[in-house]
């Protein structure tokens, strides 16, 4: 289906413009203000657990983040597709903002892990909405750009978060982290509600008769996207592992200096921003599956040389590269969504990738958890291994097929 056709009149003027539409800007700055609100809010119940010592707090709150985002993402996303999108997306962020309000004032930390996840289930719903309207907010001609800059900026936030969070916890504590939250939300939902014209829904379409399989037939179905997805799977799983067996094996490397430690893990971050920004670039935006293959990768050969090179003067430039092909990746991926899979099923689509990364994290949390048989070492040499020998079988596919355009830019 010729995705561009079910987006056409109402945003036409917006195209013909030579810069990114100011509705678009508003929408992308409200997006991260609130991803920002999310790093403090679950970095701030992290401490609190911490704080009263215990035990099993992180694994909680981590695992309120992620299950119910795998259990219930098809069926949410049906539901954006189905009904308004802008309307969801208000009401969701809405909901968003109320559970978080009310952890901030509840007592007990498992009650108040209860109420993220229920938060939580309400994101599913607004993420889907979201990266459903952006097209139809910035134009077509403007929407590679809208995601680079989206997953530039995320990548900056990712940064600030957890030192704004640590800060704030130790002068105010976890309720005003959680309450910074829930306005983050409320934000949100005002630039959503300036931004996002109600005739959104006639540029971008529904489908009545949504199932809960049509997001992931949809993936599946798409060119470039169902061919490579694996690849992105093993690259969400790669650096799930080495996000935690790494703790273990870079402060080995540095002997425990938690500041070059914490600087190790900002280069990721930093590399991510350049690489996001150049994926929106003209020349590049619509080349999905180069970004896509030549950012996973990135990330496994950083991965790999990482395990291979314990010096802590090679793994800086390794993060570097890494986190530069993990952003061109992100809106690579992006990118090729909303180009190749039919506007009316985004919503399902974007929700059950979701569904997937989640697991996936999960997944590389547990095989990336230190055990007696594979040291942390040669658990960042496995996380580098998968997504390359992921990308070699993506290639043998893309033979097979016959989809030689893969440095090509797409139609």
């Amino acid at each position: 289906m010729d995705t561009q056709k079910t987006r056409r009149t109402p945003f036409a003027a917006l195209r013909r413009t030579t810069t990114m539409p100011v509705a678009a800007q508003v929408l992308i700055a409200g997006t991260l203000f609130s991803r920002v609100g999310d790093t403090l809010a679950s970095l701030g119940l992290v401490l609190n657990a911490a704080d009263r010592d215990l035990r099993f707090g992180v694994t909680e709150v981590m695992l309120a983040e992620l299950v119910p985002t795998v259990l219930a993402a098809p069926l949410i996303g049906s539901v954006v597709d189905r009904f308004s999108a802008r309307t969801v997306c208000l009401w969701a962020l809405l909901t968003q903002s109320l559970f978080l309000g009310a952890a901030t004032v509840a007592g007990g930390f498992h009650v108040k892990v209860a109420l993220i996840a229920l938060s939580s289930l309400a994101g599913v719903a607004s993420v889907a909405a979201g990266f459903k309207m952006l097209p139809a907010v910035a134009g077509d001609r403007h929407t590679g750009r809208a995601n680079s800059l989206l997953m530039a900026g995320m990548s900056v936030a990712g940064l600030v978060g957890p030192a704004l969070a640590g800060f704030l916890n130790s002068q105010w504590g976890t309720g005003m982290l959680l309450g910074v939250d829930a306005a983050s939300f409320l934000v949100l939902a005002g630039c959503t509600l300036w931004a996002v014209p109600s005739s959104v829904d006639v540029v971008i379409g529904r489908r009545p008769a949504t199932k809960l399989g049509d997001g992931f037939r949809a993936l599946r179905d798409a060119p470039v996207v169902g061919t490579l997805m694996p690849a992105l799977a093993a690259a969400m799983l790669a650096t799930s592992i080495e996000n935690v067996a790494g703790v273990f094996y870079l402060r080995d490397i540095v002997n425990g200096n938690d500041t070059v430690f914490g600087l190790m893990l900002a280069t990721w971050a930093l590399g991510s921003v350049p690489g996001a920004l150049l994926a929106g670039r003209a020349r590049w935006s619509e080349r999905h599956a180069l970004l896509i293959v030549g950012g996973v990768s990135g990330i496994g050969l950083g991965l790999l040389l990482t395990g291979l090179i314990p010096v802590a003067a090679v793994i800086f430039p390794l993060f570097l590269v890494a986190g530069f092909g993990n952003g061109a990746c992100n809106v690579g991926l992006r990118n090729a969504v909303h180009s190749r899979v039919p506007a009316e099923v985004h919503g399902s689509a974007w929700a059950c990738f979701q569904a997937l990364s989640r697991s996936c994290i999960g997944l590389g949390y547990l095989l990336g958890t230190p055990n007696s048989l594979v040291s942390s070492q040669g658990q960042v040499i496995v996380s580098g291994v998968i997504p390359l020998a992921a990308m070699a079988w993506a290639g043998l596919t893309f033979v097979r097929r016959g989809e030689h355009t893969v440095t090509e830019p797409s139609a």
